[in-house]
């Protein structure tokens, strides 16, 4: 019986050992869903829910999702001092962006189009600063911008692609939308990458050609 109790221990001990290594400690990983949770009370008055609680094996720490009751997923982590934070504010950003460069590409070219925004800022001055009162992108453009992009894959014009992207690129500027831009077409070979600080510089079909880039 002795036997048999230290040999079970042993597995226990072992299958521990194992999933710690592999998912996290499951100890580590009820006490850092208890620090989101009052990280959470304390820094937003917003409605929320932790959606799920993964383990980054590369960097050893763990992340939560969450929810916003206004069905904004963002994230929180611990940063290298061990304090709590959170890309609530970028995620509302690149949900605002998403949502207004689709509707416009859709209105220019006439059909839907694929936009990935990236607003990877995160950090106390420009996240958690804000708590529930984030303001629009066009307010924050001008210091994030070099950390931003816009891309967009449509179905633009095989003959007058460039007024399309011309005519979406000077929305963007009008909107301070402030991002490096990229247009991609789905069916022609015609790609064009244009650096943030780059954008008023455009003003003519003619000035877009130097951003224009070889696709094999």
């Amino acid at each position: 019986m002795v036997k048999k109790a230290v040999l079970f221990v042993i597995i226990i001990v072992i299958a521990y050992i194992v999933v710690s290594i592999t998912t996290g400690s499951p100890i580590e990983r009820v006490k850092f869903r208890s620090n989101v949770t009052d990280y959470l009370h304390k820094t937003y008055t917003m409605n929320w829910k932790i959606d799920s609680v993964d383990y980054d094996l590369k960097n050893d720490k763990f992340i939560a999702n969450v929810i916003s009751g206004l069905g904004i997923s963002f994230l929180v982590e611990e940063d290298y001092y061990g304090q709590m934070m959170d890309d609530y504010a970028s995620s509302v950003w690149r949900d605002e962006l998403k949502e207004a460069v689709t509707q416009k590409t859709k209105q220019v070219t006439g059909s839907d189009a694929e936009v990935i925004i990236n607003v990877s800022h995160m950090g106390e001055d420009a996240l958690t600063y804000y708590h529930d009162k984030v303001p629009g992108y066009s307010m924050v453009s001008q210091k994030l911008s070099s950390e931003a992009s816009i891309y967009i894959k449509g179905n633009f014009s095989a003959t007058h692609y460039l007024q399309e992207m011309l005519e979406i690129k000077q929305w963007i500027v009008e909107k301070k939308y402030d991002a490096s831009l990229t247009f991609k077409s789905e069916k022609e070979k015609i790609y064009f990458a244009i650096p943030a600080e780059d954008l008023k510089k455009i003003k003519s079909v003619e000035d877009l050609n130097p951003y224009r880039l070889q696709i094999d």
